[in-house]
């Protein structure tokens, strides 16, 4: 998962202080205790990361890693 955007989502989550050891593409973001404010944060890191908009509610709690990382994906970010 490393390589992938699943894996930068991850890793963004990472240097948010979110625990991820236990995280694979599968896993919530409700799953991990993540509100929509850091949902938020998760947001603007992403933006500025892959220079995209991400608008209010597309990252939402009961969404997966691997759904962020397709709204991702539909926005153009590729992981080379």
């Amino acid at each position: 998962m490393r390589h992938s955007l699943a894996g930068r989502i991850v890793m963004v989550l990472t240097e948010l202080n979110v625990p991820t050891e236990d995280v694979t593409p599968d896993t919530t973001f409700e799953a991990m205790e993540i509100d929509s404010l850091l949902l938020e944060e998760l947001a603007l890191h992403l933006q500025k990361s892959f220079g995209i908009e991400i608008e209010t509610g597309e990252l939402v709690p009961e969404q997966t890693v691997a759904e962020a990382a397709e709204v991702l994906a539909a926005k153009g970010v590729a992981v080379a």
